[in-house]
């Protein structure tokens, strides 16, 4: 049976955006422009076998819910390890869903399919998106979800049979929590924001309270507060107060004009035309504003202002504007697919050409495994203790070195005792603390090996 021409179209689509999100994908180590964290969190998921209570070098992790650990977690408990890879497969599954999602909302909306093409041609091919799509991180996973809120909020709203709607409400608010259990709140709240202003925009606020709504909450909170619940129960009331009390997550500070600037680089090569946009939205302001393309103006710019208001400010908090943007490109730019194919095609032979030299310099951008493969000859079976380390570098030496017990770090030498190891400790410090302890402790305390770690040196000692 033959397929019609729209039907090649879209799986030639789905093909190469897939090509696209995973070629390559395995080059890296986790540090080489990564990120090891995360990584590293669902490798002591697996160690430990607590799925509920995530933990970071052995001390409880509260800065981000536990969606990605879990992803992470879940297919390499079958492979038998955490892999970069395998690390960085919800990223890349997410940019990938995310972009067939807006192929198809450009599609639905702007009426052609060459709309889709293009939304979700300038999607992956934005640098921002591209190379979050190959991180270890949340940053990806939440943008998909607040794409899917608003899609099937979007699908909602425009249905008029009743089951239907309680439906995609449904799917709307499962979103939001899935977002809520991949980056906290402000999943929750970025998403409701963006609906409410829509609804207020269109008088049709009551919706916020409607049947179907009520039944969004409850799917919303049916998604979220078992975990959170099962999270108190084993941690304890008051040890949860005492952690959300000390956490120190909120502490990137930028100037308020951040993302004015950051904005043109992020979202390259597509950010050259939002002069474009802007001029066209002045000539046909009231057509776009009571179309179904509000909802892209009022999801980009109601971001984009939270983001600058709050405080806490990073180029990555970006992301979820990039699929408005997107949309609002591919209907403004619908009849020049040419021109739009050859800057595609240069600015995905550059990422991926980036990436390629990031893989060629793999082993001199992961110290911490470098560091690890040059420790396990002299470690063998002893105790592996760090004193006075960075937090970073711990995360390395338990990832690559993958113990049944995450390796502790030391606050203090004192401390050694309470791990009641019998015999020498192997102790892994910078080299300043060594002199300072060699020279105010007695001889216990002997010389093993000195280990390069980026800019510093680490000694080696048993103590």
């Amino acid at each position: 049976m033959r397929l019609e021409r729209s039907q090649q179209v879209v799986i030639a689509f789905v093909v190469a955006s897939g090509l696209i999100s995973f070629w390559n994908l395995w080059g890296r180590s986790l540090e080489n422009h990564g990120y090891i964290r995360y990584a590293e969190i669902a490798r002591e998921m697996l160690r430990s076998g607590d799925w509920i209570v995530s933990r970071l070098n052995g001390e409880v992790y509260i800065d981000k819910p536990p969606l990605l650990f879990w992803l992470i977690a879940l297919p390499s408990s079958l492979h038998g390890s955490v892999t970069p890879l395998i690390a960085r497969l919800p990223s890349a599954i997410s940019a990938w869903i995310g972009v067939m999602i807006l192929f198809f909302w450009a599609k639905r909306v702007h009426g052609t399919i060459q709309s889709g093409l293009i939304a979700g041609g300038v999607l992956i091919s934005s640098y921002q998106y591209f190379f979050q799509s190959r991180l270890a991180k949340t940053d990806m996973l939440f943008c998909l979800f607040v794409l899917l809120a608003l899609y099937f909020f979007h699908l909602g709203y425009g249905e008029t049979e009743k089951g239907r709607k309680y439906a995609f409400y449904g799917f709307s608010f499962f979103s939001i929590g899935l977002g809520t259990l991949t980056k906290g709140p402000f999943g929750l709240f970025i998403t409701f924001l963006i609906v409410s202003i829509f609804l207020i925009k269109e008088r049709r606020w009551r919706i916020l309270f409607s049947r179907e709504f009520l039944f969004g909450y409850a799917i919303l909170a049916v998604a979220v507060l078992p975990w959170v619940l099962l999270f108190v129960g084993r941690v304890g009331w008051q040890e949860c107060i005492t952690l959300i009390r000390e956490n120190k997550i909120l502490s990137r500070h930028a100037p308020f004009y951040l993302y004015f600037v950051q904005i043109w680089g992020q979202f390259s090569p597509w950010s050259i035309f939002i002069p474009f946009l802007f001029y066209c939205f002045c000539r046909k302001g009231d057509k776009i504003w009571n179309s179904g393309e509000s909802l892209f103006i009022i999801w980009f710019v109601a971001l984009f202002i939270a983001l600058t208001l709050f405080k806490f400010r990073t180029s990555r908090y970006l992301l979820p504007a990039l699929p408005p943007f997107a949309l609002m490109l591919g209907g403004m730019w619908k009849k020049r697919l040419t021109t739009f194919l050859v800057l595609f095609l240069l600015a995905i032979f550059a990422w991926h050409g980036r990436e390629i030299i990031w893989t060629k310099k793999d082993l001199s951008y992961s110290p911490g495994m470098v560091l690890v493969n040059e420790l396990k000859p002299f470690v063998k079976e002893k105790a592996l203790l760090t004193y006075r380390l960075d937090d970073s570098t711990v995360e390395e030496i338990n990832f690559y070195l993958d113990p049944a017990l995450p390796i502790p770090l030391l606050k203090e030498i004192e401390y050694l005792d309470k791990y009641g190891l019998k015999g020498e400790k192997a102790v892994l410090m910078p080299r300043k603390i060594y002199e300072d302890l060699k020279g105010h402790e007695d001889n216990s305390i002997l010389f093993i090996h000195e280990f390069n770690y980026k800019k510093e040196r680490l000694v080696l000692a048993l103590y």
